[in-house]
């Protein structure tokens, strides 16, 4: 299964956001934790997938000005 997750095709997913709604997911992605993602998960893979994307997401705020403290 591991080497199935690492040579996965990339998926570029592209947003419009307002100033509000940055602010606030940058914020959600800053608190939400691995504990938050196994809750919701399936197994740990699923919940170690959920923050690699949540990281991915964390990444593109911060390179857009929203990287909360």
């Amino acid at each position: 299964m591991k080497n199935e997750i690492r040579h996965e095709k990339p998926v570029e997913v592209n947003m419009q956001l307002t100033h509000r709604e940055a602010q606030a997911l940058s914020q959600l992605v800053k608190r939400l934790g691995f504990s938050d993602c196994r809750g919701l998960a399936t197994s740990d893979i699923e919940a170690y997938l959920m923050m690699d994307g949540i990281n991915q997401i964390m990444k593109a705020l911060a390179e857009e000005g929203y990287a909360p403290r």
